[in-house]
């Protein structure tokens, strides 16, 4: 009975976890954080255009993205859908965090 019990708490507890993971609010929350985190590297690195260029195509699809999100039409997306762009999310902004972090110092000073 208890076995019983303890499983049935944690199917909905998975339940409840990929609920949250495919909710269109969490896709807005992650698509504004990486256009925050886009114009902070675009900020660190002023003198490359490529890199410009490749930053101005993230901060718009994250634009697109918000904007999707609010749509009746994003809801009716598969939920295999939703954990694939979730995952793509998850490593563009890794990239990004990676990329802030690699960018080079603004002063020779050390502080």
């Amino acid at each position: 009975m208890f076995g019983w019990l303890k499983d049935r708490i944690e199917a909905v507890k998975a339940q409840r976890k990929l609920a949250r993971q495919v909710d269109p609010r969490s896709f807005k929350r992650m698509a504004m954080e990486i256009r925050d985190l886009a114009l902070l590297a675009s900020q660190l690195n002023p003198r490359e255009k490529d890199i410009h260029k490749l930053i101005r195509s993230v901060i718009v699809e994250m634009d697109r993205l918000s904007e999707l999100a609010d749509r009746p039409e994003f809801r009716k997306l598969s939920t295999g859908k939703k954990l694939l762009l979730r995952q793509g999310l998850e490593e563009s902004r890794v990239q990004l965090l990676e990329s802030i972090e690699s960018a080079p110092s603004p002063t020779q000073t050390l502080q």
